[in-house]
C-alpha cells in the first residue's frame, strides 16, 4: 500500500473518520463566511477616492468684480470626464455654463465656458469627474459677483461621488467573482501545469480550471456593465444602457477590461491542449499543451493579473508604475497559492482524482455517518506517490507566494496608509486590519501544513502516510480555502473604498485665548469640502460665556484665497457653530475669529489648521 494503512474490513476499505466532521463543519463555517461576505458587499457604499481638487479658477469663496468667462478646475491626478462633468448654476438654479466641458491644459485639469451677460449673484459649481483608479469623485463650491456668494449655496448643491447602492454592491459583488475567478485560473493552471502535471488531464483540476475561467470572464462582463452607471451616479435601470457602456468602453478602465476579455478567450485553445489525453507512453507537461503553450499561458496569465492590477488604487497617485508593478506580483502571488490550495484540497488530497470510490454509511446507532474511502491497492500505490512528489514541490511553491505576499502587501499598505493612524481611524485601514486577520489565519494554518509534509516527506524519518493523516491534511487546507475567499471579500471592498492617506481627516481641536476669554474650536473633517466649524467661550472663571456677536473668516495665504465668510450661528450660551462651511483647497488655513460680548467689548483670536 506504499505507507497507506488498511483497516479491518473485508473489503479493504480506509475508514475516513474525519468526514462526518468534515461536511457538518465546513457547511457551518461556509454559512458564517456567506453572511459576513454579504454585510461586507451590502454595507460597503459606493465610494469615490483619489482625485482631489487642488486648485480652481474662480477659487470657491471669492468675491469678483464681474463675470468669468469660464471655470476651470485642476486636479491631483489626471480626471476623465463627460461633457456635463462641470455644472453652474446661478441663484435659481439656472445652468448657466454653456454644457461642454473640455479637458485644460493637461490631463488633470478641466474646463468649461459660461454664458456672457452674468450679472451679479451667487454661482454655484457643481462638479463630477471620474479618477485614475475609475472611482468617481465629485463636490460643489460656490463664487459671487458683485459681492461674497451666499453662504450655504454650495452645501445644498454638493455632488459626491455617491450613487445608487445596488449599483455599488453589485459592482462589488463582480469585483470578487473576478477575484475568485483570476485566483482559481491561474493557480490551478501553475498547480497542473508545474506542479503536477497528471492532474491537468483529470476531471477535477479540469473543472476547477473551467469554473476560475467563467467566473473571470462574468466578473469581467459584470464590472464592464455596471462601471457605467456608477461612475455616472445613476440607477439600476441603466445598466444595460448604451451610453454608460460607450462611455465605459472609451475610457482606459473599460479598454482593460476588453484585455482582460480578449486574453481569456484566446486562453481557451490553450487550456483545452492542457487538458487534451497525453500520448501514449507520455506524461509530461509537453506531451499536453507543450513548452510552448505552457509559456503562452503564462503571458496571457499575467496580462489577467496586470489588468486587474491596473484597474484600483495602484493606477492613481505616486511612483504609479512601481504601485502597479508590486500590485501585479501580489495577485499572481496570491492567486497561486489560493488556486493551488483549492487543487490540493479538492482534487488531489481528495483521492476521488486517482481513482478512488467515496460510500455513505449510517451506523447502527442511526446518529451521523461515517464515509469509507474504498481504494484498491494499485490505485492507493499510486496516490501516494503522487502526494510524494507533489506535496513537496507544493509546500516550497506555497512558501515563497506567501513571502512575495507579504512583501508587497507591505508596500501597498504603507502606499495608501499614508499615515499610521489612518489604520485605526478610517474604513480602508480598518478593512485592511480585518485583511490581515485572516491573513495570519491562513499563515497559520499553511505552517501547520508545511510541518505535515516535512514530517512525512522530506525528513529522513518519514512517517507513514495513512489515511486519517491525509484527511488531516485535507481538513486544514480546506479551511485555508475558507479563510482565503473571506480575503478575497474583504480585497473586494477595499478596491472600493477611500484609501486611507485620502480619507484619514482627524478632528482639529485648538484652544486659544481671546482678551479674558478661553476659546475652544474644532472642527471636523479636516479635508476639503464641507466641513463643520464649533467654537466654544468661557470667561475667567470657567463659565460659558455669551456672546452678543460672532463672525468668522478663512484664507489661505499661500494661494492668495480668501478672506472667505465664515458665518457662525449660536447654539447655546457660550457655543457657537457653523455648518457647511466649503473649503475649497488642501494647505494651511487661517481661521480669524470676532467675537463681541456686550456693546463695548470685542476680541479677536486666530487659529490654523491643515486642509489635506
Amino acid at each position: 500500500m506504499t505507507g497507506l494503512r488498511r483497516t479491518a474490513h473485508d473489503t479493504g476499505a480506509i475508514r475516513d473518520r474525519g468526514a462526518p466532521w468534515r461536511v457538518g463543519g465546513v457547511r457551518r463555517v461556509l454559512a458564517v463566511l456567506g453572511l459576513a461576505v454579504a454585510a461586507l458587499l451590502v454595507t460597503a457604499l459606493p465610494a469615490s477616492a483619489h482625485a482631489t481638487l487642488t486648485g480652481s479658477n474662480p477659487v470657491g469663496g471669492a468675491a469678483l468684480d464681474a463675470a468669468p468667462d469660464r471655470v476651470t478646475l485642476s486636479f491631483s491626478e489626471s480626471v476623465s470626464i463627460k461633457s456635463d462633468a462641470i455644472r453652474v448654476l446661478d441663484a435659481s438654479g439656472t445652468r448657466v455654463d454653456e454644457g461642454d466641458t473640455r479637458g485644460g491644459g493637461s490631463a488633470s485639469e478641466v474646463t468649461v465656458a459660461l454664458r456672457g451677460g452674468l450679472g451679479p449673484g451667487t454661482y454655484v459649481v457643481s462638479w463630477r469627474v471620474v479618477s485614475a483608479d475609475s472611482h468617481p469623485v465629485g463636490g460643489a463650491f460656490a463664487f459671487g459677483v458683485g459681492g461674497p456668494p451666499d453662504a450655504g449655496a454650495a452645501a445644498a448643491a454638493a455632488s459626491g461621488g455617491g450613487g445608487s447602492r445596488a449599483v455599488g454592491v453589485s459592482l462589488g459583488v463582480a469585483r470578487l467573482v473576478a477575484f475568485a475567478g483570476a485566483a482559481l485560473l491561474v493557480g490551478a493552471t501553475f498547480f497542473v501545469g508545474v506542479l503536477w502535471p497528471p492532474g491537468a488531464r483529470r476531471s477535477g483540476p479540469a473543472r476547477l480550471i473551467a469554473a476560475g475561467w467563467l467566473l473571470s470572464l462574468a466578473g469581467a462582463l459584470g464590472m464592464l456593465v455596471f462601471q457605467g452607471p456608477y461612475s455616472a451616479g445613476s440607477g439600476m435601470s441603466d445598466v444595460l444602457s448604451p451610453d454608460p457602456l460607450a462611455v465605459t468602453l472609451d475610457s482606459r478602465y473599460g479598454q482593460l477590461l476588453a484585455i482582460r476579455v480578449l486574453a481569456l478567450l484566446l486562453a481557451v485553445p490553450l487550456l483545452r491542449r492542457l487538458s487534451a489525453p497525453a500520448p501514449a507512453g507520455g506524461d509530461a507537461p509537453a506531451d499536453g499543451a507543450g513548452r510552448r503553450g505552457l509559456v503562452e499561458l503564462a503571458g496571457l496569465g499575467l496580462v489577467l493579473v496586470t489588468t486587474m492590477a491596473m484597474i484600483g488604487h495602484a493606477s492613481a497617485g505616486d511612483r504609479v508604475w512601481l504601485a502597479t508593478a508590486v500590485m501585479t506580483v501580489h495577485t499572481a502571488a496570491m492567486a497561486i497559492w489560493l488556486g493551488g490550495l483549492c487543487v490540493l484540497g479538492l482534487a488531489l488530497l481528495d483521492g476521488s482524482g486517482c481513482g478512488a470510490r467515496r460510500t455513505a454509511e449510517v451506523p447502527s446507532g442511526g446518529v451521523g455517518s461515517d464515509v469509507d474511502l474504498l481504494i484498491d491497492p494499485p490505485v492507493a500505490a499510486a496516490w501516494s506517490g503522487e502526494l510524494a512528489q507533489v506535496l513537496p514541490r507544493w509546500s516550497r511553491t506555497a512558501t515563497i507566494a506567501v513571502a512575495l505576499i507579504v512583501l508587497t502587501g507591505t508596500l501597498q499598505t504603507w502606499r495608501e496608509i499614508g499615515a499610521f493612524g489612518a489604520l485605526f481611524d478610517t474604513t480602508y485601514g480598518r478593512l485592511l486590519l480585518y485583511k490581515l486577520w485572516f491573513v495570519l489565519g491562513m499563515l497559520g494554518l499553511g505552517l501547520l501544513a508545511r510541518r505535515w509534509v516535512r514530517r512525512h516527506f522530506q525528513s529522513a524519518s518519514a512517517m507513514p502516510v495513512t489515511s486519517l493523516a491525509v484527511t488531516g491534511l485535507r481538513r486544514g487546507v480546506v479551511f485555508e480555502i475558507v479563510v482565503g475567499v473571506a480575503v478575497l471579500a474583504v480585497t473586494s471592498v477595499l478596491v472600493n473604498t477611500i484609501p486611507g492617506r485620502d480619507s484619514y481627516a482627524p478632528p482639529f481641536s485648538r484652544t486659544a485665548i481671546a482678551g479674558p476669554m478661553t476659546v475652544d474650536v474644532e472642527i471636523a473633517p479636516t479635508r476639503t469640502g464641507l466641513q463643520t466649524i464649533h467654537v466654544y467661550t468661557y470667561d475667567p472663571q470657567g463659565r460659558p460665556q455669551r456672546l452678543v456677536e460672532a463672525s468668522g473668516e478663512l484664507t489661505l495665504p499661500s494661494a492668495g484665497v480668501g478672506p472667505l465668510e465664515v458665518p457662525l450661528t449660536e447654539v447655546t450660551d457660550g457655543h457657537v457653530v457653523a455648518e457647511g462651511v466649503g473649503v475649497p483647497l488642501p494647505g494651511e488655513w487661517q481661521l480669524r475669529f470676532t467675537l463681541r460680548v456686550n456693546d463695548f467689548d470685542q476680541y479677536v483670536t486666530t487659529v490654523f489648521y491643515m486642509v489635506r
